[in-house]
């Protein structure tokens, strides 16, 4: 009897040593993935993610820390007498795992982030309407996972063989506790210097281990929302009243009247919105880093007012409505993923439902997704237009449902015939998204080289591998441009004020920031506009409801809530940039890691300054840091206790008054604030002619109340990818109170390709380098 447990100690010790010295299948194999990833990230212009090794030591770090696993998994085998069948075992769940690392591969190519906890967020329909609306295998993929597999099984048949290397039981155990004690303190990945932007650091990564590590952090700690703030935060978040951390007296300030032309007693304007799928500032709008494809909304922005430094507050589709409509919070994966216990709130739209406004929704794809329909007709939307109301001649375009066109004409011809009276109209577009599939594609797609000659845009990756993304845009804004020029003859056309923005930017376009993804653009547009104007201060979607409703307040006596649970605090118009909000950014269903407060944006716990254009700088603050933590805190604490609650406010009949009382758009003591020296006016100031030396001018000015500190007048020239080519300083100086300078660089541009490049001045530390002050960033310049 004592030999059999001793026999079958051994048979546990064969087995893992078994697995042990097999694991050089399994690296050898994971290689072959691991190059298909270096390849496609330097096929779309990924700067120097396709740097090998730094993805190669992130896999065997993977492998490092979850090597237990394979280990420990593979006792099993013990049971197994016969070498061959062990092997076959082994191989099918390895091969198992090199599948579903391909298919977290492709997920990350697709969307552009990494696949984490947000996959369980989502009900099976979904999962299955989001694969079949976007899923194709790449066919680099496909050679790199054949070969992987075809390494796998060579190398296993050969690891039987009595001449392959046989790590002792010693060794083998050693190595069992090596990686039980790394995956307790080893780092989830490296980022070595090499990654210069998120892009860099996704592609470096292990889909796997990332994968793991963020369901495995979701299991541990549910509720990251309830986490207690080390520092009280004061914020709009902050109820008085625990059970409604949100609810605090209505105080937005009527920030559009002053640009619209309000005539007493005039009847209130109907509101449109249109929701674009994945509008990006990126490659939309003045000054868009990789060249606007947007021909027609450029032109209506130029009719309107422009927010050009404007952020969503999701990375997904899942929260623009309860962000645009209610300025509400997320709840653990979205406000409207608790269905039938979505809590009791009030948004823009049941209080103008309240207050005899007809509310519309239009949309081409499915209602139910993402739970949208529900959280419309919780508003008390009259009518619900979507891909099952879609009739011949109108085809679909994939598996999202009817294409943008489409929309807008079926959208066009209802509203045609709906009854008189103010009223809220939605559009939400769904041609941006994965397949980007539409009519007369090809003819788009010659549009995309036409119009990439007539920006004079370089050959490049990003364009070369994304025509099709690029296509639907130049069909997007077409469709768009169709429907204003019908809009325009529809009865009430100049009493409706237009709100366009996109839900997010779409992810499958490299991104040089993580904010990036958050960075579209809002244009309001109406007749009634006094005039167009380009606004660089800071807000978000939370904004877009309070001061909407403020404006019909104020200007044509509708009332508004006198207690509100608003996120936001209203728009900002100032021209000059600045940010005045605290802003909560949700990337995915189950992951929300960042936070915006005055120009500190923390990011997966790292902190930035924000500067004009989205631009981040890393900030070294500890103070900033830990202010810019405990506000986030503070708001994941709220943020789970609304998304645990039945309703958002005590009354289920909010009480209404008219506009007045105290109203500002600060709700927050923010983290940070920019500096007192601003950067205006960059411009070429000379050197236009052949072979003349460019000059380059700006404007640097102290808006405090003290003399500035002593800076250098930085000038950077970068490519179209942010990749520095060279920088000029001007001496140092200080600015008096109020005091503007006039600073001139000619830089050395002799080894500089003829081209289209992007300019940035800042004031700079003179030693440490780092930005004292608000720079302008990313000018376009022919060089």
């Amino acid at each position: 009897m004592p030999d059999r447990p001793r026999a079958l100690a051994d048979r546990l010790a064969r087995a893992l040593s078994f697995s042990f010295d097999a694991l050089p299948a399994l690296v050898l194999a994971w290689l072959c993935l691991r190059i298909a990833e270096a390849v496609h990230a330097s096929s779309i212009g990924v700067p120097q993610a396709t740097l090998f090794g730094a993805g190669l030591g992130n896999d065997l770090l993977s492998l490092l820390r979850f090597g237990f696993v394979f280990l420990l998994g593979a006792l099993p085998l013990a049971l197994i007498p016969s070498a061959r069948w062990r092997t076959l075992a082994l191989g099918l769940v390895w091969s198992a795992l090199l599948f579903a690392h391909a298919a977290l591969l492709q997920y990350h190519w697709i969307s552009g982030v990494p696949l984490g906890a947000d996959l369980f967020a989502y009900s099976g329909t979904e999962v299955a309407a989001t694969v079949a609306g976007g899923w194709s295998l790449s066919p680099l993929l496909g050679i790199a996972l054949l070969a992987a597999l075809a390494v796998l099984w060579t190398m296993l048949s050969l690891s039987v063989r009595a001449w392959w290397p046989r790590a002792g039981t010693r060794t083998v155990y050693v190595a069992l506790a090596l990686s039980l004690l790394a995956f307790v303190l080893a780092p989830q990945r490296f980022a070595p210097p090499v990654a210069h932007t998120d892009a860099d650091l996704a592609y470096l990564g292990n889909k796997t281990a990332f994968f793991i590590d963020n369901n495995l952090a979701r299991l541990r700690n549910p509720d990251d929302d309830a986490a207690t703030p080390r520092v009280k935060a004061q914020a709009p978040w902050s109820g008085l009243d625990p059970r409604y951390p949100f609810l605090h007296a209505e105080r937005t300030p009527d920030t559009l009247g002053p640009l619209f032309n309000v005539r007493p007693g005039a009847p209130p304007p109907n509101l449109v919105f249109i929701i674009v799928e994945g509008l990006g500032r990126s490659f939309s709008g003045p000054g868009a880093r990789l060249g606007s494809f947007t021909p027609f909304l450029d032109e209506l922005a130029g009719r309107s007012l422009y927010f050009e430094n404007f952020l969503s507050g999701q990375g997904r589709t899942f929260g623009v409505l309860t962000t645009v409509f209610g300025s509400l919070p997320f709840g653990e994966s979205g406000l409207a993923a608790l269905g039938d216990k979505l809590p009791q709130h009030d948004s823009l739209l049941s209080v103008l439902k309240a207050q005899d406004y007809r509310l519309r929704f239009y949309s081409g794809s499915n209602l139910e997704f993402d739970n949208e329909g529900l959280f419309l007709r919780r508003q008390g939307v009259d009518s619900l237009v979507s891909e099952q109301d879609f009739k011949p001649p109108y085809q679909r375009s994939n598996d999202w449902g009817y294409a943008d066109r489409d929309l807008m004409e079926v959208a066009l011809a209802r509203e045609a015939q709906a009854p008189a009276g103010p009223h809220v109209g939605i559009l939400q577009t769904t041609s941006m998204h994965s397949p980007f599939t539409f009519p007369g594609k090809d003819d788009y797609l010659r549009r995309v080289d036409e119009r990439m000659r007539a920006l004079k845009l370089p050959d490049n990756p990003v364009y070369r591998n994304g025509r099709d993304i690029f296509a639907s845009i130049l069909y997007t804004d077409d469709a768009l441009r169709m429907y204003f020029e019908r809009a325009a003859k529809l009865p009430g056309f100049d009493n409706t004020v237009f709100v366009i923005t996109g839900d997010h930017r779409l992810p499958e376009l490299p991104m040089d920031t993580r904010i990036e993804r958050y960075h579209v653009p809002l244009i309001v547009y109406s007749p009634l506009l006094k005039g167009p104007r380009s606004i660089r201060s800071v807000s978000s979607q939370f904004d877009i409801a309070p001061s909407l409703l403020a404006f019909l307040s104020n200007g044509y006596g509708l009332k508004s809530p006198v207690d509100v649970t608003w996120v936001g605090t209203g728009l900002d118009t100032e021209e000059s940039f600045r940010n005045l909000h605290a802003i909560p950014l949700k990337q995915t269903k189950s992951e929300m890691s960042d936070f915006v407060s005055g120009t500190a944006y923390l990011a997966q716990g790292q902190l930035y300054t924000l500067g004009d254009g989205m631009q981040t700088d890393r900030n070294n603050d500890p103070e900033a840091l830990a202010r810019a933590q405990a506000q986030f805190r503070a708001f994941l604490k709220a943020n789970g206790t609304a998304g645990r609650s039945e309703a958002l406010a005590p009354q289920k009949e909010a009480k209404l008054a008219a506009y007045g009382g105290e109203r500002t758009l600060r709700g927050v003591a923010l983290a940070a604030m920019a500096g007192d020296i601003g950067v205006t006016g960059v411009r070429r100031a000379g050197g236009t002619s052949v072979g003349s030396a460019a000059v380059f001018q700006a404007t640097f000015t102290n808006h405090g109340a003290a003399r500035s500190p002593q800076f250098v007048p930085l000038f950077v020239v970068a490519n179209e990818h942010g990749l520095e080519l060279g920088e000029t300083a001007a001496p140092a100086r200080t600015l008096e109170p109020g005091e503007s300078a006039t600073i001139t660089w000619q830089p050395d541009l002799r080894k500089v390709v003829p081209g289209t490049y992007f300019v940035s001045a800042l004031p700079s530390h003179p030693e440490t380098g780092r930005s004292l002050g608000v720079g302008q960033y990313h000018v376009e310049a022919r060089l």
